[in-house]
């Protein structure tokens, strides 16, 4: 009980260790790709800290199993180089028991990052897009530069020549590409920009100019005197919602469909990880020897890029409908499981020779 009780400590130390790099990386990723749009352009502080809040689910669901797998090896195998492993084998504690303290660590990451997938990723999701909109919406004349070509807002070039305030432009250029619409492109001599956070939309008056669409067979060019035109930022709120910002019970209505066929896997399939992780973790350490921090970093760390790359391919194979969506979110978990449970039938059976061989030598 004690030695478990050690074991336990030792684990959630690492654990959180980790959780606490990975959330870190995690974010700092993400803040260089906000920095320009919200961090730096005049946002309030309270907007920052939801950002950041709204952020942390969606990097629970990979940072979780991450560190349940780096703190399992890294224990485990501290343990296997100072012959704690062979002391607890002549002691006569079983695998089983000497594993609990992971299976435990296991079981407890699976509620939080099934709760996490089920329920508060698709809501974090939808309140992050809507708190970073308000935030540019708030400081719309902020995220546009005199002399620089700025790409905040979604399939949108946007040129400033002189801004006599932070709300009036003159030389206007934009440039507009879509995936539905024709590309489009204005050029004006003035212009000012209003915005309406509580709506979150964000228009721009101009004045005195000209507007080019082009299409595959034909283009058009119109002049105007006054012209409103509405800009929406590269991560604004969509009013059809993603497959990840859907709720549960919505992907389990549609589940018939295919995107929302391959997230309701996905999102099911990533708690799984954590116990596959936790029953892989134990025995496999006890069995690669003394190969130190080091060594079993290095292990767990090819074990989580095998794991990742074929779940990547799997939803790539299942979006190209060369795979069901069953097999594109379940086959790690599959594939992984299998080698989980022979790697601990292996290390188990190994563990039971040498306490005969102890006894016999007694």
């Amino acid at each position: 009980m004690i030695f478990r009780r050690s074991i336990f400590r030792e684990l959630i130390v690492n654990f959180s260790v980790v959780l606490l790099f990975m959330s870190f990386l995690l974010f700092m990723e993400k803040f260089v790709r906000l920095s320009r749009v919200v961090m730096g352009k005049g946002a309030d502080f309270t907007d920052v800290i939801k950002v950041f809040l709204f952020l942390q689910p969606s990097f629970l669901l990979l940072s979780i199993p991450i560190a349940i797998l780096i703190a399992v090896f890294l224990t485990y195998g501290r343990m296997s180089t100072d012959n704690e492993i062979v002391v607890l084998k002549s002691c006569g504690m079983s695998l089983w028991s000497i594993s609990k303290p992971a299976l435990m660590l296991s079981l407890a990451g699976f509620i939080v990052v099934l709760f996490v997938s089920v329920y508060l990723m698709p809501k974090s999701i939808v309140s992050f897009k809507k708190t970073v909109y308000e935030a540019i919406a708030k400081k719309a004349s902020l995220v546009i530069e005199e002399e620089t070509f700025s790409t905040v807002f979604k399939n949108m070039v946007i040129y400033i020549k002189e801004m006599p305030t932070k709300e009036r432009f003159k030389g206007i250029f934009i440039y507009r590409e879509g995936d539905t619409k024709e590309p489009l492109m204005i050029v004006a001599e003035e212009g000012a920009i209003q915005s309406n956070p509580k709506e979150g939309t964000i228009n721009l008056s101009m004045r005195n100019g000209v507007i080019h669409t082009f299409g595959e067979e034909s283009s058009s060019e119109a002049e105007f005197s006054e012209y409103n035109f509405v800009l929406t930022a590269d991560i604004a709120p969509q009013r059809k919602l993603t497959p990840n910002e859907r709720e549960f019970a919505d992907l389990w209505r549609k589940k018939d469909e295919l995107l929302p066929a391959i997230e309701l896997n996905r999102r099911l399939a990533l708690p799984f990880a954590c116990l596959i992780f936790g029953l892989l973790g134990p025995a496999l350490s006890t069995r690669i020897g003394r190969t130190g921090r080091l060594g079993s970093f290095s292990v767990s760390l090819c074990v989580l890029i095998l794991y990742y790359i074929l779940l990547i391919s799997g939803e790539g194979l299942a979006k190209a409908k060369r795979l069901p969506p069953f097999w594109g979110g379940w086959l790690p978990n599959i594939v992984f499981g299998i080698i989980a449970i022979a790697i601990f039938y292996m290390a188990y059976r190994d563990w039971h020779g040498f306490r005969r061989k102890s006894r016999y030598r007694g």
